[in-house]
């Protein structure tokens, strides 16, 4: 009986270290004092295939964590090298790595793996193997932390016998982990060099998307921790991710896009986008973003922001309107390439600052309030000009036979000055035409730009070379000169305007410098008509001489104080916002959206009169704000006045460079764009639907 006892043992032993045992196919592990580290295989034997389906199994201590591809702010993922029957060169193994999860610590994020992880790998079967019994030495680091981060490695030795393949118990595991790959999406997804993911399917539902986020498998690309933009509209998804060094893309990231819906519900999908985006004029049209610019340009005429430039060119039409038609060809030629110059080198400044990393839209010269200064004082001087306080021989004010290049040179400086204050305001039309023109080739860009140009100066064109046009002008006479101190108090006004925004930026010191400003341009305009007076009278040599030294001082003064100004400016914008207004944040308008309340999102600026006059005609209105607060509407306004990336990458998300921009998110999640120009019945009727 003992004989039949240690002869069963024996079996017994010879099983266990057989290479056929079951309990081969997992190795030893790897022992550390936060986790257990050990090599699996799919099956118990190797059939002879080009490749074999392993897998890196960490046990995990709890409040430990190991890294995925692209491990985020910090971390190292893990890798691995196998060498098959003795080979002097190991490959490394196609890890297949599953989805991670977010992890924020400290201002960083990473991508992390808990508990029992299982990574998948490939290993491709080196030729002359394939009919042998296989002996895999593989090799592996990792790195786990948890408060500290350690290091480890480790090497592990697997052997599979020549035969059919059968599954390994362990086999499941591995295939649970594949399962937690990432699908391949479906979808048409593309990528901009700014970093916007665009994604297209008829799937798409605003209502089953809650919240996404974009996990890239390239580190170092996005700021990991930045709040990502996200834009769902029936078909089209829409996800701006802020760049790391604030630099366009070489070419598109790939990564895991991660969709959640209302209740948690996780979705993981792979996506590969290709470079094209997916509003490129290509694909709206180049014809009709031209078109949209053009109609555009024409509308900003109206606009209330170009009011000063319409007072000037009505004292010029009224000055040619019977000259010879050589002259009035002339002067629209003038002030046509004044604008298209001035366009074209906006299209140059927005690619060139654009490829720096800064992320600019429509008016963002505004955004300067050094910018804001010197524009009101120009439009300060000229006003005083037309009060008479002294004389510059413009073209508007020169006839026929004294019209000479300096006149033009007026002409092509008033066509300048029409497009820098222009900017502020968006006509219908233009949102189209500027997103199309900011994420377009340069030669497009530019393109759309002088379709812009062309719309803005038509009216003035019409009515200096078309006779029809020309003969409603009236004839010059006294009352021009009226008429040219009645139009400067339209460019006062516009001083006004322009100081109300420097005080927008800042409330102190830019507002004091444009008021010292305001005193010493109206002295050097008052000194410089005395002189011309004394000059025309041939008298008081002296006395001008001294008075042009007191000019040449004061504008030296003027000059020091601004650039002073300039350079020690504080940079902190001052939000204004109404009093029950919330201040625009990505994070609290995806947080309203999750519980399902209402918002109203008004994106604006105190430079841009058209926002102005939609938040005092509409939006301040009694009925919209009793609309409000009867349907229990969060009203958030985002204050582009000074720089904000936040707003900037929410504006670019829904396809749009500049302000106004108005959204309403409805309760079920809907999105609804308002347009552009606002009555109280279009908020109350949007409201309603």
């Amino acid at each position: 009986m003992r004989a039949w006892l240690l002869f069963f043992l024996g079996v017994i032993g010879l099983i266990t270290l057989s290479p056929y045992s079951v309990l081969a196919k997992e190795t030893d592990a790897v022992i550390s004092k936060h986790d257990q580290t050990t090599i699996l295989s799919e099956s118990d034997t190797y059939d002879g295939g080009k490749e074999l389906t392993l897998g890196l199994r960490i046990k995990l201590d709890p409040k430990w964590h190991t890294y995925w591809i692209n491990p985020g702010d910090a971390g190292e993922p893990a890798s691995v090298s196998v060498k098959v029957n003795g080979d002097s060169k190991a490959q490394e193994g196609k890890i297949e790595w599953p989805s991670p999860e977010r992890l924020t610590e400290n201002g960083l994020m990473s991508y992390i793996y808990k508990g029992d992880v299982v990574l998948p790998f490939k290993v491709t079967m080196p030729e002359g193997n394939h009919d042998k019994d296989l002996t895999l030495k593989v090799k592996a680091r990792w790195l786990v932390c948890a408060d500290v981060c350690i290091p480890e490695e480790g090497e592990f030795a697997l052997e599979l016998p020549k035969g059919q393949a059968t599954s390994s118990k362990e086999a499941p595991l591995i295939q649970q982990a594949l399962s937690q790959k990432p699908q391949k999406s479906l979808w048409d997804t593309h990528m901009t060099p700014k970093g916007i993911l665009w994604a297209k399917n008829d799937a798409i539902d605003p209502t089953k998307i809650a919240d996404a986020w974009f996990m890239p498998e390239k580190s170092g690309v996005i700021d990991q921790v930045a709040p990502q933009t996200l834009s769902v509209k029936h078909g089209l998804l829409t996800l701006t991710l802020p760049l790391a060094d604030k630099k366009d893309l070489e070419k598109p990231i790939s990564g895991i896009l991660v969709l959640q819906d209302a209740q948690k519900h996780i979705q993981h999908l792979y996506v590969q986008p290709s470079i094209a985006p997916l509003s490129t004029p290509a694909q709206t049209g180049l014809l009709l973003l031209i078109g949209s610019a053009f109609l555009g340009g024409i509308l900003l005429n109206l606009m209330p922001c170009v009011f000063p430039v319409i007072a000037m060119k009505l004292l010029s039409l009224s000055r040619i309107g019977q000259e010879h038609i050589h002259v009035r060809y002339k002067s629209s030629i003038a002030y046509t390439v004044g604008i298209l110059c001035c366009f074209i080198l906006m299209a140059l400044a927005f690619v060139g600052l654009r490829w720096m990393g800064s992320q600019l839209g429509w008016g963002f010269q505004f955004q300067s309030v050094g910018f804001v200064v010197l524009l009101c004082w120009l439009l300060f001087v000229i006003a005083l000009n037309f009060l008479g306080v002294f004389n510059v021989q413009f073209s508007l004010s020169s006839t026929a036979s004294t019209r000479s290049s300096s006149g033009y040179s007026s002409d092509f400086f008033t066509g300048l000055l029409a497009v820098l204050v222009a900017t502020p305001c968006t006509a219908p039309f233009m949102g189209i035409a500027i997103a199309g023109a900011l994420n377009a080739p340069l030669w497009m860009s530019i393109l759309i730009f002088v379709g812009m140009g062309l719309g803005l100066a038509l009216p003035y064109v019409l009515f200096a070379c078309v006779p029809s046009f020309a003969r409603i002008l009236p004839r010059p006479g006294l009352w021009m000169d009226i008429l040219k101190q009645f139009l400067a108090f339209p460019l006062l006004l516009s001083c006004l305007w322009l100081a109300w925004v420097v005080y927008q930026h800042q409330q102190s010191m830019s507002f004091l410098v444009l008021l010292t400003g305001f005193i010493g341009l109206g002295f050097i305009a008052w000194a410089v008509g005395l002189i011309q007076q004394l000059y025309m009278q041939g008298t008081y040599r002296f006395f001008r001489v001294i008075m042009s030294g007191f000019i040449l001082a004061t504008i030296i003064l003027l000059g020091s104080s601004f650039y002073l100004f300039v350079h020690d400016q504080s940079s902190q914008a001052i939000a204004q916002v109404k009093e029950d207004a919330v201040p625009f944040s990505a994070q609290k308008l995806e947080q309203l959206r999750k519980e399902h309340k209402p918002v109203f999102v008004n994106m604006t600026a105190s430079w841009c009169l058209t926002c102005m006059v939609n938040d005092k005609v509409a939006l301040s209105s009694a009925k919209v704000q009793k609309a409000f607060k009867e349907h229990h509407i969060t009203y958030m306004v985002g204050d582009w006045t000074q720089y904000d990336q936040s707003i900037g990458n929410f504006l670019k998300a829904h396809g749009r460079e500049g302000v106004p921009l108005y959204i309403y998110y409805a309760a079920d999640g809907k999105e609804k764009v308002l347009p552009q120009i606002l009555t109280p019945q279009i908020v109350i009727d949007y409201l309603s639907k």
